[in-house]
């Protein structure tokens, strides 16, 4: 698959801590206001005895930067290290962590970091580039597993764990604080609209469950924090539906008239979506190919 643009630059980015509620920070690109796809986001949660934080980034300068957005705000120690996927870019600053962190990961995260890290990394080099940083990352994959929720006391600060689904990989995990009504939830929701779901390992019918399934946990003043770009709100996450729901009805009918997948790609425009950035390659290159081999079967 061959990209015009790269989703962002990781040598390029400088992340910015923002509170969300007491203790609660989300740290976002700096341009978080001037594309509709920043730099994945990441966060923190400081309790009264340690630090979680949520995710590691794309190389150790980002994971870097993190720690010290952290250290900017409390001493404490980082008691925790959440990935809420596999992707690099979430997880290849892991080594850049205090050995006496603890990374947290469902059971499939951790077996695909261990099995395939090589091969995330020539495809996280592949989608963002040569030169970035991510050469030197070191593999660490984690020490506790999640496969269905965990709660975790910092100190006057409860926080859960939870996988709800399949939404863009079988290891997604969301970060939610009750209390405060915030939830961290990675890719499971890629960006705010315009940006539209990544298929990249298929599975649209279960994204659509688990998307319904994280509409119905949360209310309308939930804050939530996608895996790149501006915060989101609840209504939002009906759009990925609308997205996923309207691509696998248009590939579907390409099927039954016996259409190619490159007829399909010149048919399934879903033109409505098209002010994303990133919509020719993901919606031409990756989902339109997803979906065709889903529905007929076979891949495409």
């Amino acid at each position: 698959m061959e990209q015009k643009s790269k989703p962002f630059d990781p040598a390029q980015v400088r992340m910015e801590a923002h509170e969300l509620a007491p203790g609660v920070f989300a740290v976002m690109a700096a341009d978080i206001e001037k594309t509709d796809h920043t730099a994945t986001n990441a966060g923190f949660i400081i309790g009264r005895d340690a630090v979680l934080a949520v995710e590691s980034l794309s190389n150790g300068e980002l994971a870097s930067q993190l720690i010290g957005a952290i250290r900017k705000n409390t001493s404490l120690p980082i008691r925790y290290l959440v990935n809420t996927s596999y992707h690099g870019d979430h997880c290849f600053g892991n080594f850049v962590f205090p050995a006496e962190t603890s990374i947290i990961e469902h059971e499939f995260t951790k077996n695909f970091l261990d099995e395939n890290f090589e091969q995330d990394r020539a495809f996280m080099i592949d989608l963002l580039g040569e030169g970035r940083g991510i050469e030197e990352a070191v593999p660490r994959s984690a020490e506790l597993i999640v496969e269905g929720r965990i709660c975790l006391d910092l100190g006057g600060k409860a926080v859960e764990v939870a996988h709800i689904g399949f939404a863009q990989t079988e290891g997604d995990l969301i970060v939610r604080l009750p209390e405060e009504n915030v939830v961290f939830v990675g890719n499971m929701l890629q960006a705010p609209p315009p940006a539209f779901p990544w298929l990249l390992d298929g599975g649209h019918r279960e994204a659509v469950e688990t998307y319904r399934r994280l509409h119905e946990m949360l209310d309308d003043e939930t804050i939530i924090v996608p895996g790149h770009g501006k915060l989101m709100h609840r209504e939002e996450i009906l759009f990925h539906v609308r997205y996923i729901d309207e691509l696998s009805k248009q590939v579907g009918k390409t099927i039954e008239r016996g259409m190619s997948l490159e007829e399909a790609k010149e048919e399934v425009r879903m033109e409505d979506y098209s002010s994303y950035s990133m919509y020719e390659f993901i919606h031409f290159e990756v989902n339109v190919p997803t979906m065709h081999g889903e529905l007929s079967g076979g891949s495409s």
